[in-house]
């Protein structure tokens, strides 16, 4: 019983190879293209982007000042912020909260 396995897959890696290479190629030889060209899509850039405008500069401004205030409040409430771990009054840890 072993023996018909055995030579069941052995035929099975020898014909499917060769099955493989009987197929007719999907993919046209090269050169067949030649001189089409491929359409291409480029993101259009616009010329309202001027990195050194008076736009910009208030642009930036606005998010120094945003980032600036978001630090302070981060302070504040890290500051404002209590975690119990299980302390005593007088700052000794239960046995019980080990």
């Amino acid at each position: 019983m072993h023996l018909l396995s055995r030579v069941t897959v052995l035929l099975a890696f020898t014909i499917a190879p060769l099955a493989a290479m009987a197929e007719q190629h999907s993919v046209p030889p090269p050169g067949a293209g030649v001189g089409v060209a491929e359409s291409v899509h480029v993101q259009p850039r616009g010329n309202t982007f001027a990195p050194n405008s008076a736009e910009e500069d208030a642009l930036q401004k606005r998010i120094t000042i945003f980032n600036a205030t978001q630090r302070l409040l981060d302070a504040w409430f890290d500051r404002k912020l209590t975690i119990c771990r299980g302390c005593q009054p007088n700052g000794v840890i239960s046995p019980r909260n080990r």
